[in-house]
């Protein structure tokens, strides 16, 4: 597993103390990030990259599968339904959507309101490269990248002409397939890239059913000066039914029972992307980044009789200037950029309860810097900060009292990397950062006045280390502290026999001090183990909830996996999981227990014979001792518990044939 890049940000330029002899060359760039271009060694910050090959050989069966066990992040598949999938990191629980900035091919998945990205649009074929950032990285990404970014990268890095076909068919009547092509033609510097992807499952409850449809292709062009510039285009149509929560007793006795049985959801989405690289002088270069990408929901709850639908246009501007010129013989590299990002959310509701066709416009302008200063070839400083305005704008409703809104917000990073011999690295961080409410979260308030944003800092603290060729250990450290948390709070309002709740920013501060480690080693085509540990708590520090933990937060989690190559063409994997016990969502006082912990095993066969280049042939199972779990339930006066069943035993079988 290759660990790598991303950027992180600086203001200024950083003093050093005095040295005399001229040192070496910025070493050499081994991975080209979403947003810059930097060197894996010199980011302070626990970062995971995983190449091509990294992704094949996991066996994965999409994105979030990979996420999940190889990332060390924790995914939650409401209604055992991967369309719905919830990225939790760094100790965020129930409220977890929104932050983790979600990036694919410099396009930003996570929407204006609560409604969590489609990572089922990306299909895992596609993708030849996943960056992991654990932590808070504002400074570039802005508003919402709180615990961390997950960087999609499919844009293809030779001329090689490669096609891949492959189908596969499992439990639940679960059926897909993907075709890509790709190449290029080197005398005229032209690259590119298409994908379809096709995934359709009658899911494991009753009423969870769904079916996706994503096509993703890219064409670059690439100058004799390593410039460049590409043009992506995307289209997804997503279709899936909502089976709802259950009690506890039809979660324990008719776990794939539904609770609605006319509730669906439909999605159609596109967008088109530019990506661009010139170089002004051999150490100077500007990137630019442009997307427009229009989405349309539609939700309808038969069960209750009504449905709304919205369109959402989003545009993005992103100019960035990087100058690695040497100040006084120290390697120096300078990065200054401006995003600008226009959301236009428009609904049309026929619920009755509130603005049948309420308008929301959100403006969103930042002008940043990043300065990588080497004192020596082993000791780096990199330094950033941001500016950024954001104004919100609400139009043809009354559930608001203020129409327009603006966020002025400020965040910095400063860190250092420490590198005394090869392939150890050691890093520390302080971060402050920040999150913008969502749309939805605004217009669902007790007095209908506007949420503040969220702040906090964070210091990570952390090492990784290659040895004795075959083990890679790394460690994190990390201490998170907020104010004006988000959260909907089922105690906001007492209504004579039970509470009822908005949304709300937290009447106290939150802490998580947690750590993230693990253990890899790897003999090709030998055998191959790793572990994984996170251990964090999650609590108010002050207030009303002083101590009290925060919803739907596993204190512990694990992830172990062995694999064994019977012969060359045969490799075969085992893996387990620990979930750790959570309180249940909008329990903020801690009082109606805890979602049990859960422990899975799964496995998989993985042939690829020798005999039959390209092709490849696997066998999967998860869940294989069929344990009764949810991976997310919630708690409220009116209707007390809520469970949302994980998936039981499933297997999936997969061939694919590369030419």
């Amino acid at each position: 597993m290759k660990h790598t890049l991303l950027s992180f940000m600086a203001f200024g330029t950083l003093l050093a103390s005095a040295q005399t002899n001229k040192i070496s060359r910025l070493p050499e760039m081994i991975v080209y990030a979403s947003r810059i271009e930097n060197p894996a060694s010199s980011i302070p910050s626990s970062i995971n990259v995983f190449s091509i090959d990294d992704i094949r050989q996991s066996h994965a069966k999409d994105v979030n599968d990979f996420l999940s066990k190889k990332a060390n992040v924790h995914i939650r598949n409401m209604n055992a339904n991967p369309v719905q999938s919830q990225i939790a990191m760094k100790g965020f629980g129930e409220n977890s959507f929104g932050r983790v900035k979600i990036v694919a091919d410099g396009r930003t998945l996570n929407n204006v309101d609560m409604s969590p990205p489609m990572l089922t649009t990306e299909a895992l074929e596609s993708i030849e490269r996943i960056e992991v950032i654990h932590g808070p990285s504002p400074v570039l990404y802005g508003d919402g990248a709180v615990a961390g970014v997950i960087n999609l990268r499919s844009s293809t890095e030779d001329y090689e002409k490669k096609t891949k076909i492959s189908g596969r068919a499992g439990s639940q009547y679960t059926y897909g397939g993907n075709f890509l092509t790709k190449g290029g033609f080197a005398e005229d510097g032209i690259m590119y890239r298409a994908s379809y992807d096709y995934l359709q499952s009658d899911g494991y409850r009753k009423r969870s059913a769904y079916d996706t449809h994503s096509f993703n292709s890219m064409i670059r062009k690439n100058f004799e000066n390593d410039s460049t510039i590409g043009l992506k285009v995307n289209y997804q149509n997503i279709f899936y039914e909502m089976p709802g929560a259950l009690d506890y007793a039809s979660w324990k006795n008719g776990r794939k029972s539904a609770a609605y049985e006319n509730d669906w959801g439909r999605i159609w989405s596109y967008g088109v992307a530019l990506d661009s690289k010139f170089f002004l002088s051999d150490d100077e270069y500007i990137l630019f980044d442009a997307s427009f990408a229009h989405k349309f929901r539609k939700a309808n709850w038969g069960d209750y009789n009504y449905a709304n639908e919205y369109n959402l246009y989003e545009i993005f501007l992103s100019p960035r200037y990087i100058n690695e010129k040497q100040i006084f013989d120290f390697d120096n590299k300078l990065t200054v950029g401006i995003d600008y990002r226009h959301d236009l959310y428009r609904v049309l509701d026929n619920s009755g309860f509130g603005a049948p066709k309420p308008y929301f416009n959100r403006d969103r302008i930042a002008a940043f810097a990043q300065d990588e200063f080497f004192v020596t070839d082993e000791f780096s400083l990199m330094a950033g900060g941001r500016i950024e305005t954001i104004n919100n704008r609400w139009s043809k409703t009354t559930s608001v009292k203020n129409n327009n809104y603006n966020d002025f917000i400020g965040s910095y990073e400063f860190g250092a990397v420490y590198r005394p011999v090869e392939d150890f690295r050691t890093w520390m961080k302080t971060t402050r950062f920040f999150r913008s409410a969502f749309c939805d979260e605004m217009s669902y308030t007790e007095n209908g006045e506007m949420l503040d944003p969220e702040t906090g800092y964070s210091v990570d603290l952390g090492g990784e280390y290659a040895f004795m060729k075959e083990f890679t250990f790394d460690a994190n450290f990390y201490a998170l502290f907020m104010n004006d948390e988000i959260f909907y709070n089922p105690y906001t309002t007492y209504y004579g026999s039970y509470w009822g709740g908005y949304n709300c920013n937290s009447p106290s501060k939150t802490q998580r001090l947690g750590m993230d480690t693990g253990l890899s080693w790897e003999k090709e085509k030998t055998a191959e183990a790793s572990i994984k540990y996170n251990i964090v708590h999650a609590s108010f520090t002050e207030g009303q909830y002083n101590s009290k933990n925060i919803p739907m937060v596993p204190s512990h989690r694990i992830r172990l996996e062995v694999g064994y190559w019977i012969i060359d063409d045969i490799e075969v994997k085992c893996g387990y999981s620990f979930i750790s016990s959570q309180h249940l969502g909008s329990d903020f006082k801690n009082e109606h227990g805890k979602l049990p912990s859960y422990s899975l095993f799964d496995a998989g066969i993985f042939y690829t014979p020798y005999w039959a280049e390209g092709w490849t042939l696997s066998a999967t199972i998860d869940n294989i001792f069929d344990r009764k779990y949810c991976d997310y339930a919630s708690w409220s006066d009116y209707l007390g518990p809520s469970y949302y069943p994980a998936c039981g035993r499933s297997f999936m079988f997969t061939l694919s044939y590369e030419f």
